[in-house]
C-alpha cells in the first residue's frame, strides 16, 4: 500500500491487486493500535479516505474481501501517512465598498482593508447581476476606473486576491455607483486658440524616416500652422542660426523664416522678441559682448496681432549639467486678447532631451525653475498658459518629472496623462479631442505612433493651463483610414492645438 496524494482532510491510497477479490476494506484509525478505527470499502485497488484531521499522523491496514463480503485475507501491515496542513480560513468578502470620486469619465472606490490581503479585484460593469464586468488589480483600498460614460450607472464589487490573480475571498455584494452627468457648457463668446509646435531645427538632419532637409518641409511647416491660425503659438527648435540656403547680407534665422512665411501667406504673426543673440549685437554670436536682449534661441513665441498683443516679455536660461550643450530656454510673456481686454501669462519652454536618471532630475530643475519664473513674473496671479516640449513622457522612468512639476504647482494637462495610463483621467478638462491618440513625436515615421482610439497617446509636448475651460484640444496631424501620414511630414513633432476660455 501506498499514499498517492494527501489534503488536509483526504488521503489518497493505491495497493496491489489480490485475485479472486470482490472489495477491498481499509481499516483506518489515528492511533497506532488501530483503537477507534473506521473501515472503508474500495472495489478498485485505489481510493480516497475522507473526513479526516488535518496535519495528522493515521494508520492503515488492508485484507480482501469475497464477493460476499466475507473476509478472503488477513489484514496487512501497517501502513503510516500523514494529512496535510489545515488549508487557510477563506477570509470574508471586503467591505465597505463606496464612491470616493465621481466625474463623468471616472470613479473612484475605496473600501475597508482586510487583514493580510495581498491584492484585490475590482469589478465593475453595468449589468446588475455582475455579467460583462471588466476587471482591476490593486494592492491598495482605492481604485481608479476611467473611461466610464457620463451619466451612466455601474455595478461594482470586490474580493481578496492572491498575489498571481487566484481568488481568495468571495465577492462583496454589488453596489451601485454612477459617473456624473456632463454640465452644460455654453460656447465661450470669444476662445482663444493656443498651440506648441517643436520644428525640427534647420541643422538638425538625422536621418529619420521621410526626413527631408528645412527648404524642402518648410512650406508644410507653414501650412499646418496656417491651418489652425492660433492666437500664440510656442515654438522650439526654429533657430536663430543663419540659414545655409538663404544668402541675403546680414543672415537669415529660422525663426525669422517662420515668421514672414506665415505673414505672406496671410497671417499677421510677430515675435515676442525677435533678438538672435544674447549679445551686445544680437545679431551675431562673433565676437559676442554678453548682454540679456531676452533671446532665448530656438524657444520662441509668435502671437497673431490680429488676436492680441504683448504687454511685456522676456526669457530665462534654465540649469544645465553640461556648459556645452545646447542651452535650454524659457520664453515668457504678459499677454492681452484684444476681443476681450483679458491679460494672461504665456510660457513656452525646450527642456533637455536627454533620457538618463540624471537628466530626468535635470528636467525636473528646470521645470522647477520655470515655476519660479511664473511666480515671480505673474503676480497679478494672471490665467497661466505654459507650453512646450518637455522631452518626458508618462511612460519614462522614473517618472515624468516636469509634469510632476507644473501638476503639482497647480497647472492642469487638459488631456489628463497620468503616469502609466493611457486612459484618460477623470479630471480631464478638453471638452472635445481630436486625435489624442497619436503620439506628439512622430519621428518622421510614415505610420502614426498611435494607441487606441478614446486613448491618449504618448506626449513628449504639453499645453497646460490654470484653472480655465478647454472647449476643444486636438494634435494636428493630417492621417489617412490606414494611420499613415499623407504627403511630406513637416516635422518630427505634430503640432498641438488647444482652444481656451480665459477666466
Amino acid at each position: 500500500m501506498e499514499s498517492t496524494a494527501q489534503t488536509d482532510t483526504t488521503i489518497t491510497l493505491a495497493w496491489n491487486a489480490v485475485a479472486g477479490t470482490g472489495q477491498y476494506r481499509i481499516m483506518v484509525s489515528p492511533n497506532s493500535d488501530m483503537s477507534g478505527a473506521a473501515y472503508w470499502r474500495f472495489t478498485p485497488t485505489t481510493g480516497t479516505v475522507k473526513y479526516l484531521k488535518a496535519d495528522t499522523t493515521y494508520y492503515f491496514k488492508i485484507r480482501s474481501l469475497n464477493t460476499d463480503g466475507s473476509n478472503l485475507t488477513a489484514y496487512s501491515t501497517t501502513y503510516t501517512t500523514q494529512t496535510g496542513p489545515a488549508a487557510p480560513p477563506i477570509p470574508a468578502a471586503p467591505t465597505g465598498l463606496k464612491t470616493s470620486v465621481q466625474t463623468p469619465t471616472a470613479l473612484g472606490l475605496t473600501w475597508t482593508a482586510m487583514p493580510n490581503a495581498i491584492q484585490y479585484r475590482v469589478a465593475i460593469g453595468t449589468h446588475a447581476d455582475g455579467s460583462s464586468a471588466s476587471y482591476y488589480r490593486y494592492a491598495v483600498t482605492t481604485a481608479d476606473i476611467r473611461g466610464l460614460t457620463p451619466g451612466k450607472i455601474y455595478y461594482a464589487r470586490v474580493r481578496i486576491i492572491t498575489a498571481d490573480g487566484s481568488n481568495i475571498s468571495a465577492y462583496s455584494p454589488l453596489v451601485l455607483v454612477s459617473t456624473s452627468p456632463l454640465p452644460p457648457r455654453p460656447a465661450i463668446a470669444s476662445p482663444l486658440s493656443v498651440a506648441s509646435y517643436n520644428l525640427h531645427c534647420a541643422n538638425c538632419e538625422d536621418a529619420m524616416p521621410t526626413e527631408v532637409p528645412w527648404v524642402d518641409r518648410r512650406d508644410d511647416v507653414i501650412a499646418t500652422i496656417s491651418s489652425k491660425m492660433p492666437d500664440i503659438i510656442g515654438i522650439q527648435e526654429a533657430s536663430q542660426g543663419w540659414l545655409s540656403t538663404d544668402s541675403r547680407p546680414g543672415g537669415y534665422s529660422q525663426f525669422e523664416d517662420v515668421r514672414d512665411r506665415l505673414n505672406a501667406a496671410g497671417a499677421a504673426y510677430a515675435l515676442t522678441n525677435d533678438k538672435r543673440n544674447n549679445c551686445e549685437n544680437p545679431q551675431t554670436p562673433t565676437g559676442c559682448v554678453p548682454v540679456d536682449q531676452g533671446a532665448s534661441q530656438g524657444t520662441r513665441i509668435f502671437y497673431n496681432t490680429e488676436k492680441t498683443s504683448i504687454v511685456r516679455s522676456g526669457s530665462k536660461l534654465l540649469p544645465s549639467l553640461d556648459p556645452e550643450k545646447n542651452p535650454r530656454y524659457m520664453a515668457w510673456a504678459e499677454v492681452i486678447q484684444l476681443s476681450t481686454g483679458k491679460h494672461f501669462f504665456f510660457g513656452d519652454t525646450h527642456l533637455e532631451v536627454d533620457k538618463d536618471m540624471g537628466y530626468n532630475d535635470l528636467r525636473r530643475q528646470q521645470a522647477e525653475t520655470i515655476v519660479d519664473v511664473i511666480k515671480a513674473q505673474n503676480t497679478a496671479n494672471l490665467p497661466v498658459l505654459m507650453v512646450g516640449d518637455m522631452n518626458s513622457s508618462k511612460w519614462l522612468t522614473p517618472s515624468n518629472a516636469p509634469y510632476d512639476v507644473f501638476t503639482g504647482a497647480g497647472l492642469i494637462d487638459p488631456l489628463g496623462n497620468t503616469y502609466g495610463s493611457s486612459l484618460p483621467s477623470g479630471f480631464a478638462t478638453a471638452e472635445k479631442v481630436t486625435n489624442s491618440n497619436i503620439n506628439s513625436w512622430n519621428g518622421f515615421e510614415r505610420h502614426a505612433r498611435a494607441s487606441a482610439p478614446g486613448t491618449n497617446g504618448t506626449y513628449i509636448d504639453y499645453i497646460f493651463t490654470s484653472k480655465m475651460r478647454v472647449p476643444s484640444w486636438e494634435t494636428v496631424a493630417n492621417i489617412d483610414a490606414s494611420g499613415d501620414y499623407v504627403g511630406q511630414i513637416p516635422s518630427d513633432h505634430d503640432m498641438i492645438y488647444a482652444t481656451v476660455g480665459l477666466p
